[in-house]
């Protein structure tokens, strides 16, 4: 499934109609020194490209948070994913 669709409750096989593949994208401007791998639908990967990882993630922010939350859990707690 669509992470977005996923994040804000929206069903992917409707949005994106007889097109229903999930694809794997990289994040690379999410984390310090790391990339975040992520299962998009066709629509989101679409508008992904089109308008960047920065501008992506502040029209989702559903996602963008569920994406903080997944990072946390994985790195250590002393240190800052993001930069700062």
């Amino acid at each position: 499934m669509c992470e977005v669709c996923q994040s804000e409750g929206k069903d992917y096989l409707f949005l994106n109609g007889p097109k229903k593949y999930i694809y794997n994208n990289n994040l690379y401007k999410v984390y310090k020194n790391s990339i975040a791998p992520v299962r998009l639908c066709y629509i989101h990967s679409i508008e992904l490209f089109m308008l960047g990882e920065k501008r992506f993630l502040k029209e989702h922010l559903s996602f963008a948070r569920r994406l903080a939350t997944r990072s946390r859990n994985i790195s250590a707690p002393d240190e800052s994913l993001f930069g700062f």
